[in-house]
Formats: C-alpha cells, structure tokens, sequence
C-alpha cells in the first residue's frame, strides 16, 4: 500500500515537471519570436502608412482635377452667356436701325473681306446683290456709321469698297461751336485712319470733334457719322490743314451692314 501511495505521488510530480516544462518552453518560443513579429507588425505599419498617405495623395488630385475642370467649364459658360449678350445688343441696335426706315435700308450679311476691285483688305463681300435691289454706288453704313459704297453687283452679292479705300472720296463737315462748320473731304489714310484734307475753317478745330457728311455732290446723304477726329496738322506741302479721323467701326471686324436702296 506504502509502495503504490509512493508511486503515485512519483506520477504526480513527474506532471507538474512536465507542465512546468512546457510552460517555460512556450514562453521561450513566444519570447523567440517576439522580434520576427515586432518588426513585421513595423514594417506593415509602415508600408500601410506609406499607401495610405498616396491613397489619400490620389483622392486630393483627382479632387483638384475635378475642381478645374468645373472652373475651367464654367469660364466657358461665362464666356458664351457674355458672347450671347454682345451678340443680342448688336442685333438690337441693327433691328432699331432698320425700324427706323425699313423701305430705305436692306440688311446684309458680310461673306468674305478683301479681293475686291478696290484692293485686298479695303473691301468686303456681303450675301444681297442685284435680285434683292442693289446697285451700284449705293451707299452702305451700320448703326455707328458710314462703311462706304457698292462697287461690284452680282445677281445675290455685292462688293463694298470701304471709307479706307483712297479712291472713295467724301464730302464732310465737323461739328465746331460757332455759326459755321469746318469743311473738308475724307479719304482712306491707312492704318485704320482716314484723312480729312483741305480743311477750311477760319479758327481753330477741336479734337474729338464728330466729322459728319455734308451731302455736297449728291454722293452720300448729309448727316452720317464717318468718325471723330483725331488731330489736325499742315499738310506734306505746309499749304493747307488737314485731320487723322478715327472710323466710327472696326471694318475687319464688320458682320452685318445695311445697303442704302434707291426708291
């Protein structure tokens, strides 16, 4: 009985040997591999940092693309809406200029500029000729101004040489304070200026003064604007006055004109 009592208490101290053991061999193993996994748990950190951060990187661009391009669309939408309304003043003004004598003036549009019989760049070609009553020598303004006379008629188009033009000659006067008008007459002057020679007025002539048409030689109707001058100086030969005038429009920039139509 002695001899089995002994034998167990052996059994049972050879177990707890054995778990104690096993608990120190486990926490050896855990200890061993505490450096592997500290540093992949470091490096996961880091590399997952790292994607994070150009994950975040990409969204911000993205954004910032997606941010200009809607700038970018809605300069283009500004820039049309500002277009439409210059576009609809301009044919405001156009409609009040023909309402104003509908059976006097035909509207046209301007096709092409240069190469007519004047010279390149001192003409343009517009859509309304001989069929919708055009001739020529008929006098062509827009709302501004005088623009210059028919030259060329074909059945559906027609050439009008611009006031540029040095052949196309007109009578003027400018409107000065005073019981008389200054007088002169207006031809093309290159680079964008016409000139106003023989200028006759007994005092002196203001800048800024508007040159309008006097309707000597049956020509062109009195009264039309041809543009403002500018100066006035000695001619090359020092014997008579004459002034640079700025034109009431922009000829190369010209869409529609209105063609005078003899009753």
């Amino acid at each position: 009985m002695k001899a089995r009592t002994t034998g167990s208490i052996i059994v049972i101290a050879l177990a707890a040997l054995g778990a104690l053991a096993l608990i120190c061999l486990r926490s050896v193993a855990v200890e061993a591999a505490y450096p592997v996994e500290h540093a992949k748990r470091s490096l996961l950190t880091r590399v997952g940092s790292r994607l994070s951060g150009l994950f975040r990187a990409s969204a911000a661009s993205a954004e910032n693309v997606r941010l200009r391009r809607e700038v970018a669309s809605l300069a283009l939408l500004r820039g049309d809406l500002e277009r439409l309304e210059t576009e609809n003043a301009r044919l405001r003004r156009a409609l009040g200029y023909v309402a104003r004598s509908p059976e006097m003036w035909l509207a046209a549009g301007v096709l092409s500029r240069g190469g007519g019989a004047a010279g390149e760049g001192e003409t343009i070609r517009v859509d309304k000729g001989s069929l919708a009553g055009v001739s020529e020598g008929a006098v062509v303004t827009v709302p501004e101004g005088l623009v210059g006379r028919v030259t060329e008629v074909t059945p559906h188009t027609a050439v009008v040489t611009l006031l540029a033009d040095p052949s196309i000659k007109v009578a003027c006067e400018i409107e000065v304070d005073g019981p008389s008008r200054a007088s002169g007459i207006l031809s093309g002057g290159g680079e964008d200026l016409l000139v106003l020679r023989h200028l006759r007025h007994a005092g002196e002539v203001p800048p800024r003064s508007r040159v309008l048409t006097s309707g000597r030689g049956g020509v062109f109707p009195p009264g039309l604007v041809v543009g403002t001058l500018l100066e006035v100086r000695k001619d090359a030969k020092g014997l008579s006055r004459e002034g640079e005038v700025l034109p009431p429009v922009d000829y190369s920039t010209l869409e529609d004109v209105f063609i005078r139509r003899e009753k």
